[in-house]
This record gives C-alpha cells, sequence and structure tokens, in this order.
C-alpha cells in the first residue's frame, strides 16, 4: 500500500533501538527511503526495509542505534530529517547499555584539578560553558570528551572553586544549554551552576555536633515547618527574618516575653524538626528583595539549597554556609533536621537540566505517549528507571553526607517504584542507622504497575524501614472537611478507632493482617502543612462554640500522643494555628502561612497542654511500642459506653514507669469508664491540664471524663 501525501512536517524517531518510524509527506516509491548514519560528513546506508502502517514509516535494522550517533532519514525528493532518540531511550535495553554506577558526576574539584561529568548518551557534542560573574554570555567554552556509557567528560587544571558554567549538548538536532543537574551550587534562580571545593568552604566535620543515637523510631516527635514562615512574623524576636539564618538565633522572644523560635522548641521538647522543601525550587524570584511566597514543591536543582531564604544571596557559597549554620544550630540544640524531598516532578519538565541532556528519559508517559501526570503538576519522575534512581539515591545520600541531614520525608512517595524506596533506605541506613524514612503513600495515576508503586497498601513490601503519613488515622480522629465524620465530632467506629490507636499494626482476633509491620511505619498526624489546619477545618464545617471547638482541637491532639507510631505536629498546631480559612496556601502571603507568635501568648496554656504530653510519651515506654508482639502484650482495649475510646498500656519490664490508662470521651456529655483493676490511681491528663507531677489522686477505678476530654491516669 502506498502513502498518501500529507503537508505535515518530516518526523522521524527511535521507537527501540532496532526500530525506527517516519510520519510526514511520504513520497513513493517506499524502496528509495532509506535511513543513512552520518560521521565526518560521509553517509552510510544502514540496512532495513521499510514497511507502511497505519500512516507511518516502519523501518527495522539489523544492529543497534548508537545513542549518541547521528541518523537521518532520506526520500526519494531530497527529504530528510534527524532521527531523533524517541521513545527508545525509556527502553530496559537502553538502560542496560547506557546506565552509568560511578561516583562522579558534576564538577569534582581538588586543589590539583576539577573534573566535570554530565551522562548525556544521546547529545553529539558536549561543551563546557565557563561565565564571569554578572554575565549572561559565556567567556569560553571547552569541547568535552565522550566516555564511557555516554558520560562526557572535561578536566580544567588547579581548584575552579566558584567558577559559573552550564554545559550546551547537541542532542537531537539541536543545540540546548542547561546547568548541571549534579550542581552543589549556582547562581541567582539557578541560572548558572557553581564549582564546589568543599574543603575551601567554611564548615568543618569537627564543628559538628551530633545528637545522640535514637533507641527507637517511635521516640521521635516531629515539628512540621517552613524556613519562612517560622521567623516571618513581626513579633517572632529574630533579626533575620525569613531566613536560614533567622533559625541560627536561639533566644527569641516576644513583646511579653515569651519563647520563640529555637527556645520554644526546646521547651516544648520536640525531636525532629521537618522543613519543607529547601532544594532550589523555580516558583520564587530569588533576585527580588521582597519574594513572593511559595511552599517549594516546585524543584529545579535538587542538590542546591534554595537561595531566596539566604542573606548574602548573590554569593553562591552562601546557599550552603547559611543552610548548614542552621542545620549545625539544630543538632547543637539537641533537634534532628528532616528534609522534605520533591523528587516525583520538576517546577517545568521542558526545562529541567534532565529533560534537556537527554530528552524524554527522566520521565514517565503514558499510552498516549504523552508525559504522564499523576502528581497533577504536569509531570511525573521515572524512577524506575536507572539513572533516575541513581540520581534520586545520589541526591540523598549528599545531603547526608555534606549536611548531615537525619531523616527524609517524600513527597509523593506513591509516584516512585518499590525498589528505588527499597534501596535508598538501605544504602541510608548504612549511612546513618538512626535515620527516618517516610512519605504520603497516595495511589496516584501514574503509569506503573500498582504492586510496583511505594503506597501504602505496599507497606509490608517495603519493609519496617519505611514510614507513612496515615491518612487513615487522620480522618478517623477529625473526619474529613463538611462530612462531620471524626471521633472529634462524636462518629462511632470505636474498634477501628482503637486498630489506629494500636499502630494499625495487627491485632489477633480483630484485624487479619496489619496496615503495617510495625507501629513506627505509622506517622500519626491531624494536621500538617496540606489542607484546613484543623482549627479552620472546625471552624468552617462544625456548628460549635470556641470554647467546643478548642476541646475537639485537644482531644485531636491528645489521640496523636497518644498513639502508637510517630507523632507529628505541625508549626503551631499547639497553639491553634489558622491560616484564615485559606484551604491551599501553597502561594498565599506570607501573613497568611506564618507562625503567629502573638498567638503562642494568646494561647499559652495550650501550648504548656502539648509540652505536658509530649513530656508523658517521653516518660512512658508503653507509648512508643514498636512490634506487634509489644503491642499485643502491653495494649488491651477496655469496653467502654457510646462515644468513650478507652485501653489500657501495661508498663514494660524494664522500666520503673507504672501502668497507664488513657480514656477519650467524644461525646458531649460527661461518661463513666470501669477500669478493669481496682486502688488508687494519679490523674496526669484531663480536658484542662497535662503533666508529669499528678493533677491528684483518685480512689476509686470509676472514672468520670467530661464532654469532649481525654483523661490518663496510672497506678
Amino acid at each position: 500500500m502506498e502513502p498518501k501525501l500529507v503537508n505535515d512536517p518530516l518526523i522521524a524517531w527511535m521507537e527501540d533501538l532496532y526500530t525506527a518510524k517516519v510520519k510526514g509527506p511520504l513520497t513513493p516509491p517506499l524502496n528509495n527511503w532509506k535511513i543513512v548514519r552520518v560521521e565526518n560528513g560521509k553517509e552510510t546506508d544502514l540496512q532495513g526495509v521499510p514497511a507502511f502502517t497505519d500512516g507511518l514509516l516502519t523501518f527495522r535494522v539489523q544492529h543497534p542505534f548508537v545513542a549518541g550517533k547521528r541518523y537521518e532519514v532520506k526520500g526519494p525528493n531530497k527529504q530528510r530529517a534527524h532521527l531523533l532518540s524517541g521513545k527508545a531511550v525509556r527502553t530496559s535495553q537502553f538502560d542496560e547499555l547506557y546506565a552509568y554506577d560511578g561516583d562522579d558526576l558534576g564538577a569534582v574539584s581538588t586543589k590539583a584539578e576539577t573534573n566535570f561529568a554530565v551522562w548525556a548518551p544521546t547529545a553529539e557534542e558536549v561543551m563546557l560553558m565557563i561565565y564571569e560573574p554578572d554575565k549572561t554570555h559565556a567567556k569560553k567554552s571547552y569541547p568535552m570528551k565522550r566516555s564511557e556509557r555516554g558520560v562526557w567528560r572535561l578536566q580544567i587544571t588547579g581548584s575552579q572553586h566558584g567558577l559559573r558554567y552550564t554545559y550546551r549538548a547537541y542532542v537531537n538536532g539541536f543545540w540546548q544549554e542547561t546547568a548541571d543537574p549534579y550542581a552543589l551550587s549556582s547562581t541567582l534562580n539557578g541560572e548558572q551552576s557553581v564549582v564546589l571545593d568543599w574543603e575551601k568552604l567554611n564548615a568543618k566535620d569537627d564543628e559538628q555536633v551530633y545528637p545522640p543515637p535514637m533507641a527507637r523510631k517511635t521516640d521521635a516527635i516531629i515539628y512540621e515547618a517552613h524556613v519562612r514562615d517560622f521567623t516571618a512574623h513581626l513579633y517572632s524576636g529574630v533579626k533575620n527574618k525569613g531566613k536560614y539564618l533567622g533559625w541560627v538565633e536561639t533566644n527569641g522572644k516576644t513583646y511579653e516575653g515569651y519563647s520563640t523560635t529555637i527556645a520554644y522548641l526546646k521547651e516544648l521538647g520536640v525531636t525532629h524538626i521537618q522543613l519543607l522543601p529547601i532544594q532550589d525550587f523555580g516558583s520564587v524570584d530569588e533576585t527580588k528583595d521582597a519574594p513572593s511566597y511559595n511552599w517549594g514543591y516546585d524543584p529545579v536543582h535538587h542538590f542546591v539549597p534554595e537561595g531566596s531564604y539566604v542573606n548574602d544571596k548573590y554569593n553562591p557559597e552562601a546557599r550552603i554556609l547559611e543552610f548548614q549554620s542552621l542545620i549545625q544550630t539544630l543538632h547543637r540544640e539537641g533537634f534532628r533536621v528532616i528534609m522534605d524531598v520533591v523528587f516525583n516532578h520538576f517546577y517545568i519538565r521542558e526545562n529541567s537540566s534532565l529533560e534537556k541532556l537527554v530528552p524524554g528519559y527522566y520521565f514517565r508517559y503514558g499510552e498516549n505517549d504523552l508525559p504522564s501526570d499523576g502528581t497533577g503538576v504536569g509531570n511525573d519522575t521515572a524512577s524506575e528507571r536507572k539513572m533516575m534512581r541513581k540520581y534520586i539515591i545520589d541526591c540523598l545520600k549528599h545531603w547526608i553526607h555534606y549536611y548531615k541531614i537525619d531523616g527524609f520525608r517524600f513527597d509523593l512517595m506513591g509516584i516512585h517504584d518499590i525498589h528505588t524506596i527499597k534501596k535508598a533506605a538501605s544504602i541510608l541506613f548504612q549511612m546513618n542507622p538512626s535515620l527516618l524514612l517516610y512519605g504520603e503513600g497516595w495511589n496516584m495515576a501514574t503509569p506503573l504497575q500498582e504492586d510496583q508503586k511505594a503506597t501504602i497498601e505496599q507497606a509490608h513490601q517495603l519493609g519496617s524501614n519505611i514510614g507513612f503519613f496515615n491518612d487513615q488515622f487522620r480522618d478517623a480522629v477529625k473526619g474529613q472537611p463538611y462530612k462531620h465524620n471524626g471521633f472529634i465530632q462524636g462518629h462511632q467506629y470505636i474498634i477501628d478507632l482503637a486498630y489506629y490507636m494500636r499502630g494499625s499494626v495487627e491485632w489477633p482476633g480483630k484485624q487479619k493482617e496489619g496496615m503495617f509491620l510495625e507501629a513506627s511505619q505509622s506517622i500519626n498526624y491531624v494536621e500538617c502543612h496540606d489542607n484546613y489546619t484543623l482549627w479552620d477545618q472546625l471552624s468552617v464545617d462544625t456548628e460549635c462554640t470556641e470554647q467546643e471547638r478548642m476541646k475537639m482541637h485537644r482531644l485531636a491532639t491528645v489521640m496523636v500522643f497518644t498513639a502508637q507510631g510517630i507523632p507529628f505536629l505541625h508549626a503551631g498546631q499547639e497553639f491553634f494555628r489558622t491560616k484564615f480559612g485559606v484551604e491551599n496556601s501553597y502561594n498565599a502571603p506570607v501573613w497568611i502561612n506564618q507562625i503567629d507568635w502573638e498567638r503562642r501568648q494568646l494561647f499559652h496554656s495550650n501550648v504548656q497542654y502539648v509540652k505536658g504530653l509530649i513530656q508523658i510519651r517521653k516518660r512512658f515506654g508503653a507509648l512508643r511500642l514498636q512490634t506487634p508482639d509489644e503491642i499485643n502484650e502491653h495494649f488491651e482495649h477496655i469496653p467502654t459506653p457510646q462515644g468513650i475510646l478507652a485501653f489500657k498500656l501495661r508498663k514494660q519490664k524494664e522500666e520503673e514507669a507504672n501502668d497507664l490508662y488513657v480514656m477519650l470521651n467524644a461525646s458531649r456529655q460527661a461518661q463513666e469508664v470501669h477500669l478493669p483493676d481496682d486502688g488508687s490511681f494519679q490523674l496526669i491528663v484531663d480536658d484542662e491540664r497535662a503533666s508529669l507531677i499528678p493533677l491528684k489522686a483518685i480512689h476509686s477505678n470509676r472514672m468520670k471524663i467530661r464532654p469532649i476530654s481525654a483523661m490518663i491516669v496510672y497506678k
């Protein structure tokens, strides 16, 4: 069958390493169409028989196309098209032939020499472009030499610390200039990469102070904060508001003398600070003195700290030094630091350095050969491909090695494949056995087999070292917006709630198989940066007085701290944080997102309540159980009237603490619970106070719990 003439441009691409397809004005005769390899001005015909099917001309060749070599399709009437790498880069054979496992990508600078290495197997040429500071046109360019498996290299004598550079690659018939995806620093807005010689930076390992090793993951108490939000408020008591260095000021106070920022966190007693994204992101213009606001879930350069939080922003070293100062300060004050990492997508796929260097490789494509969009932002990265997997793991290793990061929270972890997350965990735990790894396990619509997605449904397959935000715990406690279906609103599924309170692990006789292998996989929360704050949700969808709202809020927080697993607090949750009804504040003004330190003063009593809950959790090991065997031995569900959940936590043999009895009353009436043991009990939590020092003694096992409140006693 002869093709019909069309007016579309001639397009040719590799379907795989043995197949090429051509679309456009395919003039007969078909036998006169050919594929040629062009090298040093000479053309070599490839043996391949063309076939016309479904409007496309298809060639099959005997030997695989070689990445980085120029191939062209030629027609009988002088038609000519560059053969694009196309879908071939997404084949397993491409990975087998070209994936590189070396540890020298990027610019590695020493006193003697600086070596540049970039993986670009489909490029025909690559140039290193050298820039002077504050210049937009390259001063020099050097051709790089192709080496093993598509890595291009160049060596320059001496340390090139501070050198501005980019790569210029000829790929698919076009020149593309881009920053180095493995760059360690950059100029403003990531326009040029910057060479760093780590030995020339001021931060030295002997200045580091490390928190003591954690005995178990469930000892962690996570506090989520945004770099800018935390110190931006007028009364934060911090000079460098909204900056990395604002976190170095450790003695902040409000105008009434209440502690703020780091001093406040020490008083509160949390153990881990989870920072919203600090990997260089694209939505904020770093050149502006008063930049626009964004959470930062739009990454551009994963190895580089964000520049809008830097004081000395025109100095590429300052990104590193100021962020290191933040981490060192938190370590000295006894905290661990968790990074919120965003590898599931890029800010703009077409502009990303990975896409420019190896088009079509690093991102996932759907059945229609268009980029998939399970993330909802226009692109999904393909972690299952060897070099994307390597990129993610190399980056995580970088943050641990050079910045001493103590954990990672994976944004939309369900986009990634299980093998990548497990391999990352295996490598990273060797670097830091006390590391915390967890993420969002939502099942997103990305073209990856269900049993290969790193979702919460695959928690067993991923293993006990990988944790998840437990959205089922969240919804059971506070309900979904406008549905009024949470426990604190009087919903009655007590057995389900008890299952979540005992860590969502196996419960013999009640739950055939647990959601998790261990309770430490369950990140228990009722509020985070996403969606409404709990205070706002209760304000917009619950008809109640402010006093009732405070009691519901407090009850939910008690449940976070008495559930088995790892408790998670959103910054300001402990003083009823509000974003003034804004549900998705990712790009709302600072005044909506900032931590309101005046509110910390106003609700100081609730801060003290949460502080007391943290002290109690740290004191009683039975609140920090980890394995199903431990929980089955120590957790006892107590029968109660409707609207109440109660359980006993038997003391652990190796500690001196007493048995605990936790009673949670979500009903709007006072209720009585009959404890299974007789004797006298010490009250440490009621609806107004939480304290290790007993509030009073109760000489009866019949406990009266006030409406919408918690009660904790020990014997």
